[in-house]
């Protein structure tokens, strides 16, 4: 008896007690039912303190603070993301491929955008620590660039003010008030003479 209180006592102190491990996968479909939805405080509530989102040339977004701003953005943008063929690799879901829409896009004359293979979602624990998306595919980033190119064509003459306090710096600001700013800013940019 008392070897079997000891094997026990053993083993919980190896983790076998732990519980099961954490679920990456359901956790990244929470998250993405919760950007969908605008539950901001849901989806933040499954971020670790330190968690980061890493964009492609942009100013990295750190901590929660930083990340509410983000999830407020896309919120206020009416962000819809979708993702196909996520792998599991330890702590680390890979993704084959992603959809995102949001009014940014629209704004600037695109239905969507489509990420390429690699986008990664790093959990420590059960919490998410780091998102870094990829690439665009080649189609998207080419429509991408040419209607992003035509509005900031039309910004830089029409509107370079309003252009300057949404990007100051040169740089977005990912926030609800930045993301207000840019829809009557696009607003504008659809009404033009001639239309997108």
């Amino acid at each position: 008896m008392r070897h079997r209180i000891a094997t026990i006592v053993f083993a919980c102190a190896l983790g076998a007690c732990a519980g099961p491990p954490p679920n990456h996968m359901a956790t990244f479909h929470e998250y993405v039912d919760a950007v969908n939805s605008k539950a901001i405080d849901d989806a933040l509530a499954l971020h670790t303190d330190d968690a980061e989102f890493i964009l492609p040339g942009q100013k990295p977004i750190r901590g929660l603070d930083e990340m509410r701003s983000l999830l407020e953005w896309d919120a206020a943008m009416n962000a819809r993301i979708r993702f196909r063929g996520i792998e599991e690799r330890g702590d680390t879901l890979v993704i084959a491929s992603g959809s995102e829409r949001n009014a940014w896009f629209q704004g600037v004359g695109l239905d969507s955008i489509e990420y390429g293979p690699g986008l990664r979602v790093v959990f420590e624990g059960a919490l998410i620590r780091g998102v870094y998306p990829s690439a665009l595919t080649p189609e998207s980033a080419a429509a991408f660039q040419t209607r992003v190119g035509e509005f900031f064509g039309w910004a830089a003459v029409e509107a370079p003010e309003d252009l300057r306090k949404v990007m100051p710096e040169g740089v977005f600001r990912y926030d609800a008030p930045s993301a207000r700013a840019w829809i009557a800013l696009l607003d504008r940019y659809q009404k033009k003479p001639g239309g997108l």
